[in-house]
């Protein structure tokens, strides 16, 4: 308490002004007024995103991934089980069946405890925030394909912000809560996420990622709410334009949730699902930079160092 008294008059106000700032910020940006602000920062680095550009260019090509790519802008997500690195997949299930087994163990030391119903399984893997760039978590999401593929739809070169393992477990007789309810992600004006499964996702029991096509998304897109109960949804949206990701293990796929709402890890009865999720953004991000979450292992391209900021 006496170091807490000892902060100047003058510091006091300053923290408050960025956390009000933030929060403006926050706002603006669940509405089309985002735009402006993301449409002034790019003005402002024009020459860096030439620059993305010309990487994004120098990456290869294939029809199935522009294809991919088109779909993604039209319709908010897009199936890719079938255009990745399938030893990739492996690689990934082979970390996160590896941390399953040690469940209780990491459960205890997990520091996103906000979410009751899911366990983060990769805080252990973390030195200072950031995990190394040969983690096979970060491999997978720096494959070509996948960058292509996002930044055709973005018209620039990715940036990857962050990876996360999740256990999702049981919910029956709580309350919903976080990302159980209908939602969009505003980390930025474009937020697309790649989805691994990593169990069976049989049935609505599995609890799903579940989603509306972007398209029928839209009379959410100016909200400021943050959270929506399936009341509030499907006042505006029929039923029938929900999508249930039902999917077997290491089903891979890309969701614009900027654009789609959605929830998921509804989980009934003893079941579970183990979730790998990677996060990108178009640069330059609408809030100031966070901590670096990568840390260069080994040899890197140019265009990886572009795409986790290095």
């Amino acid at each position: 308490m006496t170091m807490a008294n000892a902060v100047t008059e003058t510091a006091v106000p300053k923290k408050q002004k960025i956390s009000q700032f933030r929060r403006l910020l926050w706002h603006v940006n669940r509405t089309d007024l985002g735009w402006v602000t993301k449409t002034a920062l790019t003005g402002l680095q024009m020459g860096a995103r030439a620059k993305r550009i010309e990487m994004l260019k120098t990456l290869p090509t294939a029809p199935d991934w522009s294809e991919a790519s088109r779909k993604l802008g039209e319709e908010g997500y897009v199936d890719v089980s079938s255009l990745v690195d399938r030893g990739l997949a492996e690689a990934v299930a082979n970390v996160a069946q590896a941390k399953v087994n040690r469940l209780d163990e990491l459960a205890g030391k997990q520091q996103l405890g906000h979410k009751s119903f899911w366990v983060s399984l990769l805080d252990e893997d973390l030195v200072n925030g950031a995990f190394a760039t040969d983690h096979p978590f970060v491999r997978y999401a720096l494959q070509p394909g996948v960058l292509r593929i996002m930044g055709d739809f973005m018209h620039d070169l990715p940036q990857l912000s962050d990876v996360l393992l999740t256990l999702s477990r049981p919910t029956e007789n709580k309350t919903l809560s976080y990302s159980q309810l209908w939602h969009l992600d505003h980390d930025d004006k474009r937020v697309c996420k790649l989805f691994i499964y990593l169990t069976d996702v049989r049935d609505t029991a599995d609890g799903p990622l579940t989603f509306i096509p972007a398209p029928a998304s839209k009379p959410f897109r100016n909200t400021i709410k943050s959270h929506m109960s399936d009341a509030q949804v499907f006042a505006k949206v029929d039923r029938s334009a929900v999508r249930e990701m039902v999917a077997p293990r290491l089903c891979s796929f890309i969701v614009n949730t900027a654009r789609c709402l959605h929830m998921g890890s509804r989980i009934q009865s003893d079941r579970t699902r183990l979730l790998y999720t990677a996060t990108y953004i178009q640069p330059p991000r609408m809030y100031p930079e966070p901590p670096a979450r990568f840390r260069a292992a080994g040899t890197l391209t140019e265009f990886e160092r572009a795409v986790m900021r290095l």
